[in-house]
């Protein structure tokens, strides 16, 4: 029983057994932990002290990879890299610069940014240091005087029923003038500095009166005992009898007359016409002016817009059109801000025609419809964006460039629009042109346009800037400014076509088929290969004609009304006040010389205004030419004065203590009995006496309002203004005039000083004289400049000056083109020469880097000018459409410009197409500098074999094989 009891219990043990083993495996995995957490925090320093070093290992192994990748992804590479990102940036980019230039005003009315145009006479002045230099220091030595400004308007009078010194026209002048010029005594609180018309004159002469009575008195009583107080209670009375005396106002019918009728002739005919019938005037005034020189104190576009608002209300509340009265506002200013307003909104009215014109012209040569009448929409639609999407950014990025940094432009800038745009779509045919010729993968295919025409098109934007640049040379501010904006825009063309251009030929995988040359084409240009001599004679034999006998037959003229559009109110108007008045060109002479007794003394006022009337008389009596100066306002009738029915000169008569040359000056000045026809200028001239001339002055210019006399006298009365009127005649006759005022000018007057002829006249014939020098100065730093660079590119002169002859004769077929257009070298068709240059070099560089490509013999001329030339072609073709919508702009100027540029682009292309190859190929016919294929004319060139051959061999072969070209 004992033994039952002592039994083993199998669940206990197997229980305990159960124990031993967790207990085992615990501690196996306490163990485990315990070596792995010291390996870890082993393996943990050991990272910790290897980390500095592996660190800087890594940052040196990534820089090396980059610079690896860097390398195999090559030029193509990286400007395709980002494609979309690239195109999205320059197109957001080019939105802020469209708005800087104005365009979001002119289309949208967003914003108030715009070009800064100016039309002002100032802009074209020429500067420098010589003759012509002076005239713009004569007008700067004007304005330095406050009362003088060659800032004018002219509201032009018309009355088609009465005359138009009648007392009822006088009043609606009168109207016009207190608007104006309301604070006639303070030149600088209003728009006018000074107001000068027939109703001025009246009111000033009218208005003297008292004026001449107050200065006598104080002049002769001042010496005396209480003199002084009974000159201020004389002056009290007349100021109290002013009604009666005579105001600054417009009097009655019988003293408008009697004023009118003694002023002298060249003032009245400064001031008023008769105009009816044409060559039989009928003696009745029908024209007048009112000129007004114009104050800063405010924009000028708001004085121009007050003073036709004026005129408008005017003319509505007072009914001039039932009186048969019209006035309108012309002149300089005015002219200046409608040509502004005119080139900014023609600008953004033509460009967008041009982008169509030009995209216009993408589509036809880039849809195959020429090639074979069917249209591919999709294929012409990519080579539109592809090839117009970046010129037109460029365009933007130009023009807003110019209107961020607020440059001051002049009408020129309307020619950058249609040139750029024009243009630049040319270096992207010339791109995606080759890029279609080529096979293989994008990226590929892109490799070989840019490493190939890439660096023709690069060498023809530095080549076209060097033309542009050449602009900048002249002293002729206008065209120095477009110099420098069309080389810029050049700059900013090629950028963002390099940029633009790859990125979006390969998002839009531009594939287009190769299409055989036209027979006539290859026939025409395989005639300079076969027949080079006849083409050289002929091209010789066109020159000679052009240099020998067009050349001197073409007319310079400079007509700054042709600059402006002729529509335009204050234009046309200005024709008819030239044609009216004989008007229109304003000219000033300044005369230095006191006038008046200086503190110093030792001098003669009156000798010097007699010296300064002759030259007046003399000045006037030049045809076509009209002058007036301080004397004709001296030249007005006797006064008669009473102070409480007593003559004043009696007054002064009857007081003791007076002189009695005074006396008798009063008398003569005063008393209307004593001579009617009594001038200050006939007393002056008869007083011999110093000190009575002196008080005869003294009283003439006090007797003046000081707006008046300050028009023509300066404050210190050491300097006149003579001012001299011309009217807009061909520019021979024009520099007849002036030379013949010059003329007048450079006798002796005493001791007056008189400065030549200064204005509108002037700068005309002075920017008439330049612009044929400041064109050779520009043309020869445009071809010589031209012929280094590729002389420097191509590694030989003698290369370069092969491929820079076409580019100068076309140049020299200038003079010919304009004598059988009968159009005259002018301010803005001076730019020709130097705009050929640097647009037709192109055509030049890219036939003969083609033919350098291809390795210079007899078979790579013709195949280079068969395949390059229809690539050309278009270029040519499309550039036209964009200029043509030149002809769209409203200024006259502009349209011969237009018409020369297009004529000799055509002859730049064609002399690239026949004259180039011709010369090439009587080179090769004489064994003269381009024999030997391939490896002799990379020696002479200096291309490396090692990788330019190659790809040279494998165009020839590529073009050798079908004679095919994506055009």
């Amino acid at each position: 029983m004992g033994s039952d009891s002592e039994a083993p219990d199998p669940k206990g043990s197997r229980l305990h057994d159960l124990q031993d083993r967790l207990r085992a495996k615990v501690r196996r995995s306490r163990d485990f932990l315990r070596k792995g957490g010291k390996q870890v925090l082993s393996r943990s320093k050991e990272i910790r002290e290897m980390d500095s070093i592996e660190r800087s290992e890594l940052i040196r192994s990534s820089r090396a990879k980059i610079r690896r990748e860097l390398r195999e992804m090559g030029v193509v590479g990286l400007l395709t890299r980002f494609p979309l990102v690239v195109v999205i940036a320059c197109i957001v980019s080019s939105a802020f610069f469209a708005y800087q230039a104005g365009a979001m005003t002119q289309w949208a009315g967003v914003g108030d940014k715009a070009l800064n145009v100016n039309g002002d006479l100032d802009a074209y002045l020429p500067e420098g240091q010589g003759e012509e230099g002076e005239v713009a220091r004569q007008l700067a030595a004007i304005e330095s005087e406050s009362g003088w400004t060659t800032n004018v308007m002219i509201v032009y009078v018309e009355s088609e029923t009465i005359n138009v010194t009648s007392e009822s026209i006088m009043r609606e002048i009168d109207l016009v003038e207190q608007q104006v010029n309301p604070h006639i005594d303070d030149p600088y609180s209003d728009d006018a500095i000074y107001v000068l018309s027939i109703s001025t004159v009246v009111k000033e002469l009218n208005s003297s009166l008292p004026r001449v009575t107050k200065a006598i008195l104080d002049e002769s009583l001042r010496e005396l005992p209480l003199g002084s107080d009974a000159s201020k209670l004389i002056a009290e009375q007349i100021d109290a009898n002013e009604d009666l005396l005579g105001s600054y106002r417009i009097p009655s019918e019988t003293r408008i007359s009697q004023i009118v009728d003694q002023l002298p002739e060249n003032a009245l005919d400064y001031l008023v016409r008769d105009t009816r019938p044409v060559g039989e005037p009928d003696g009745v005034w029908d024209r007048a002016v009112i000129i007004v020189g114009v104050a800063e104190n405010r924009p000028a576009d708001e004085v121009i817009e007050y003073t036709s608002g004026v005129l408008s209300e005017l003319s509505e509340e007072r009914g001039w059109k039932e009186m048969g009265l019209s006035m309108t506002l012309t002149g300089p200013v005015p002219i200046t801000s409608a040509v502004t307003e005119s080139i900014v909104s023609s600008f953004w009215s033509v460009f967008p025609l041009t982008g169509i014109a030009v995209c216009f012209g993408l589509f036809l040569f880039h849809s195959d419809f020429i090639q074979t009448f069917r249209v591919r929409a999709l294929q012409g639609i990519k080579v539109v964006v592809i090839t117009g999407l970046p010129t037109l950014c460029a365009v933007f990025w130009t023009l807003g460039i110019v209107g961020y940094f607020g440059v001051q432009v002049t009408m020129t800038v309307i020619i950058v629009g249609p040139i750029l745009l024009a243009l630049g779509v040319s270096y992207g045919l010339h791109i995606t042109n080759r890029y279609a010729e080529e096979s293989g993968t994008r990226e590929e295919k892109m490799a070989v346009a840019l490493s190939s025409t890439g660096r023709a098109v690069m060498l023809s934007a530095l080549t076209t800037l060097i033309g542009f640049f050449s602009l900048t040379f002249t002293p002729l501010a206008p065209i120095r400014t477009i110099g420098f904006i069309l080389s810029g825009g050049i700059v900013v063309v090629y950028l963002l076509t390099m940029v633009m251009v790859p990125n979006l030929t390969m998002l839009l995988d531009l594939d287009k088929p190769k299409h055989e040359t036209p027979r006539v084409f290859t026939a025409v240009v395989s005639v300079p290969t076969q027949r080079p001599g006849i083409v050289l004679l002929i091209f010789g034999i066109l020159l000679a004609g052009s240099a020998i006998w067009a050349q001197p037959a073409i007319e310079r003229n400079i007509d700054l009304l042709k600059m402006a559009p002729p529509d335009e109110q204050a234009v046309a108007k200005m024709g008819e006040y030239s044609n009216d008045f004989n008007a229109g060109q304003i000219g000033m002479i300044l005369c230095e010389g006191a006038v008046r007794e200086q503190p110093f003394g030792g001098t003669d006022p009156a000798e010097n205004l007699a010296q300064i009337d002759l030259l007046t008389d003399r000045v006037s009596s030049v045809e076509n030419t009209t002058a007036i100066g301080i004397t004709f306002l001296m030249k007005a009738v006797g006064l008669e004065a009473n102070v409480s029915g007593t003559p004043i000169w009696e007054i002064i008569r009857d007081t003791p203590g007076v002189p009695s040359e005074i006396k008798d000056i009063a008398q003569t000045v005063l008393d209307q009995q004593v001579n009617q026809d009594t001038s200050f200028w006939e007393v002056l001239q008869g007083l011999e006496n110093t000190e009575s001339q002196s008080f005869m002055l003294n009283v003439f210019y006090d007797s003046l309002t000081n707006e008046t006399r300050e028009f023509f006298v300066s404050k210190d009365y050491t300097r006149t203004l003579l001012y001299v009127n011309m009217p807009f005649l061909p520019v021979s006759e024009t520099s007849v005039a002036v030379d013949d005022v010059n003329r007048w000018i450079s006798y002796p007057y005493g001791s007056v000083n008189v400065q030549d002829l200064t204005g509108v006249a002037a700068v005309t014939i002075a920017v008439n004289n330049l612009i044929v020098d400041s064109q050779w100065t520009s043309l020869g730093f445009a071809v010589l400049l031209t012929l280094l660079t590729l002389a420097i590119v191509f590694r030989d002169l003698r290369y370069a000056v092969w491929t820079t002859i076409p580019v100068v004769a076309t140049v020299g077929l200038q003079w010919l083109v304009m004598w059988g257009l009968d159009i005259t070298l002018s301010l803005v068709t001076v730019m020709i020469g130097s705009i050929v240059i640097g647009v037709g070099v192109d055509y030049s560089i890219h036939i003969s880097n083609r033919i350098r490509e291809l390795g210079g013999t007899l078979e790579a001329i013709e195949k280079a000018t068969v395949s390059t030339g229809m690539s050309l072609t278009e270029a040519t073709v499309v550039t036209t459409f964009g200029l043509w919508t030149a002809y769209m702009i409203p200024i006259p100027e502009v349209k011969p410009f237009v018409t020369v540029i297009i004529v000799l682009l055509i002859i730049a292309a064609s002399s690239a197409l026949v004259l180039l190859p011709a010369i090439f190929a009587f080179l090769l016919k004489f064994n003269i500098g381009l024999t030997g294929g391939a490896s002799a004319m990379a020696k002479r060139l200096g291309i490396n074999r090692r990788s330019s051959i190659a790809d040279h061999s494998e165009a020839l072969l590529d073009y050798s094989d079908d004679g095919a070209d994506a055009w």
